[in-house]
């Protein structure tokens, strides 16, 4: 397993040093810094170039969103995870808009946090249940179409099943029994067909379709996510 750096944008001093002690005893991780405000964030990413920098939303001097923007308009390699404790539809967007790799709800337990940015890493863009939920729930207000269950085949709508359970590439390929390059494959045919880009699209989009049911979703579980 590779070694991950990582650099840490909180503004609470406790929260800081509890990531802080989180990376330095948990193996393939390396904590690089930490930050505390949103200027210095933008600072300590050029400083460090961490392979993923966890950013909290609500800073001082610059908002955790903007400075995502920032680094993300330099940097479009940047791996930048929200990790929030606010989970209300126009933060999220926000941060996606921002160039955000993924976001997550503060509580997560280690090993849930863990495999998130494992998941971000590989591009899989982790989001706590309850966040992929208020996403969905917002863009699918106008009801689903009648036409979009024919524009994917069986096996590509399989997938999208799997994708909207949370699942990353390498357990979607050992439920789909294929390689994980065989899932990046179906999912560039998926988006291709539903003129999106990323897997959160890909979710909104066939959950507008009417491919996939808002039930589709994993359940909310609260700060426990």
């Amino acid at each position: 397993m590779p070694v991950l750096t990582v650099a840490v944008v909180e503004d609470d001093a406790q929260m800081r040093e509890a990531y802080r002690a989180f990376f330095v005893h948990r193996d393939g991780y390396e904590h690089v810094g930490e930050a505390e405000d949103g200027e210095a964030a933008i600072d300590l990413y050029e400083r460090t170039r961490p392979d993923i920098l966890l950013m909290d939303i609500r800073l001082p001097r610059m908002s955790g969103i903007e400075a995502t923007r920032r680094i993300c308009v330099r940097h479009p390699e940047a791996c930048v995870v929200a990790l929030t404790t606010f989970g209300n539809y126009d933060f999220i967007v926000a941060a996606l808009q921002a160039g955000a790799s993924g976001y997550l709800l503060k509580g997560s337990d280690a090993a849930t946090l863990d495999q998130a940015l494992r998941d971000a890493i590989e591009g899989d863009m982790p989001l706590s249940p309850s966040v992929r939920r208020a996403l969905v729930r917002a863009v699918t207000q106008k009801g689903p179409s009648p036409h979009g269950a024919s524009l994917l085949t069986p096996r590509e709508t399989e997938l999208v099943g799997w994708l909207a359970s949370g699942l990353s590439n390498r357990e979607i390929a050992k439920r789909m029994f294929v390689s994980e390059g065989s899932v990046k494959q179906y999912l560039t045919h998926v988006s291709s067909k539903l003129g999106v880009k990323s897997r959160i699209q890909i979710l909104v989009r066939a959950m507008n379709l009417g491919i996939i049911a808002l039930d589709d979703l994993p359940p909310d579980q609260g700060q426990a996510e």
